[in-house]
Order: structure tokens, then sequence, then C-alpha cells
């Protein structure tokens, strides 16, 4: 494998040379304004954010389309990002809480989204909670629309997977006189568990390997909507995940990587993804 970044791997002055070219431009990366960000802004959607400094711009945030309840709106703290080939490949959103549970759930159905991907194993708490069901509890309800139930489970070294099946309730009353109905959707939902919360990266690079390998594998026997991404913020493990796609996609296709090229990718439109490209390259290499 060629590491497009440098031209000798052995040459860590060149590396580091270009490492600082390559870090003044990532931050020149247009951090987007609260008039780009307006929809996160709005006084009925700012508790749905963990942080209220990384809200998605609203040209490229996923909108839910979903009818809830007549209080409820279009809005998910969530981003699209770019892959190497495909636009809008993943959709990165942050760890749901619990009055945000129902949503997360809505733009899985709603964008049909056959993978979600959880980075992080963090016991289940008011600040993380579970939000899928389990073997002990294997169908949940999550607002007055969704119901989760659980299809298959399988534990493998560093990996958790399950498959559910997703079951929407039409309550909107013009989809109803329409006669408008909801098919069910299955998705499956893939964990990593060798990841600390005081960790950058993975303490198992095979590990996160293996992950990428084992959805790509399912959505070639599915279909490729888009990849729903969640971490703790929402930001810094999501964007290694998907920079790390990226780079072995190039590898796939081309055998040589362009790390720098691949974080600029992710962090297009959201410039908080990945903190640390020396840590990715050196994670990467």
């Amino acid at each position: 494998m060629r590491f497009k970044s440098s031209k000798n791997v052995m040459n860590q002055n060149e590396y580091f040379l270009e490492y600082q070219v390559q870090k003044k431009i990532l931050k020149m990366t247009v951090k987007p304004t609260i008039g780009d960000c307006a929809g996160g802004h709005r006084i009925e959607n700012r508790d749905k954010n963990r942080d209220v400094s990384i809200v998605p711009p609203d040209n490229f945030r996923p909108y839910l389309t979903s009818f809830q309840s007549n209080d409820s709106t279009d809005y998910i703290n969530a981003v699209f990002v770019d892959g190497y080939t495909r636009s809008k490949e993943y959709i990165i959103t942050e760890w749901p809480m619990k009055k945000t549970m129902q949503d997360v759930w809505s733009l899985i159905y709603d964008h049909e989204c056959n993978s979600v991907i959880v980075l992080g194993n963090p016991l289940p708490s008011n600040t993380y909670p579970s939000f899928w069901p389990n073997e002990k509890v294997k169908k949940q309800k999550y607002g007055p629309v969704f119901t989760v139930e659980m299809v298959s489970y399988n534990h493998y070294p560093n990996i958790k997977s399950w498959i559910f099946r997703i079951n929407k309730k039409v309550v909107s009353l013009t989809e109803l006189m329409a006669g408008v109905k909801a098919e069910p959707k299955t998705t499956q939902l893939f964990q990593i568990l060798c990841w600390p919360p005081e960790h950058k990266v993975p303490t198992s690079t095979n590990a996160l390997v293996e992950l990428m390998n084992m959805v790509e594998r399912w959505r070639q026997r599915s279909n490729y909507g888009p990849v729903v991404v969640i971490s703790y913020n929402g930001k810094a493990r999501a964007g290694v995940y998907c920079a790390a796609n990226v780079a072995m996609e190039q590898v796939v296709q081309h055998r040589e990587v362009d790390i720098f090229n691949a974080v600029r990718t992710v962090r297009r439109h959201r410039p908080q993804l990945v903190e640390s490209v020396r840590q990715l390259a050196t994670h990467l290499g």
C-alpha cells in the first residue's frame, strides 16, 4: 500500500512538513454561521442538541419526514457526510438523549438507512441511554409512531450486531384519510466494543477494519442507503470512522492512501470531525 501523503513513508521530516501544510489547510475550513444552522438554533430545537456549538447546517442536515405529533419538528442534530465515491454516504449524529430517541429511529426509517454504526459502549445512563432493543427486551416502542423489534443478534470479538425490524404507525390524519400505509423496514446495528471513552481511536485497528468490512458486506446484501454513524458527541469518533472508511475505499480502488484528502472530505460539512490528523495517520499506518 502506498501513502500518497508522503512519497517516502520513512522520511519523517518530509512527512512532518506536509503535515504542517495540511494542518494550515484544515484550519481554513469554513465554519458554518449561526444563520447557516438556523434550524438547530430555533427555540423548539435547542434542547435537541447536546452541544449548541455543534449544530448541522440546514443545507446538509437530513430532515425528518415522519409525522409523530403536533409539536414534533423535522430537526435532528445530524449531518450528511460524503464518502470516497458517493455523496451523502454517511449521516453522522450524536448519541440520542431520552427526548430524542424516537427521532433517531425516524431518521433511520425516513432516510432508508439499513446500516447503523455505534462507536462506543457506555454503561446505560441518563446521559447515554440505551436506545435499541436487546436480548431481554426484544421489542420496544419509541414515541407514538415507531416500534422496533429485534430479529437477530450476534456477538463477535470486539463487535456486536443486531438486525431490527422497524414498524411505523401512521398517526397523521391527512395520511390516514388518504389510506397511506407504512411498510416495515429492516436495519442492522453494529456496535464496536473496544473504544474506551478516554481513547481517540479504538484499541484494536483490526476491529475497526473488520467493522468496516462487516458493514460493507451487509450493504452489498441489502442496499447502499446512507450509513448512520453515532458517537457520543457526533464529531471526533464519527470523523475517524468515516475518514478511515474513505481511506480504505481508496486503498481498494487505487492501492494508495491520501489521508489528508480523506479528512478534508469528511470535514466539509462539519469542521469538528477528526480532531487530529496525525493520530488518524498513525492509526491507519
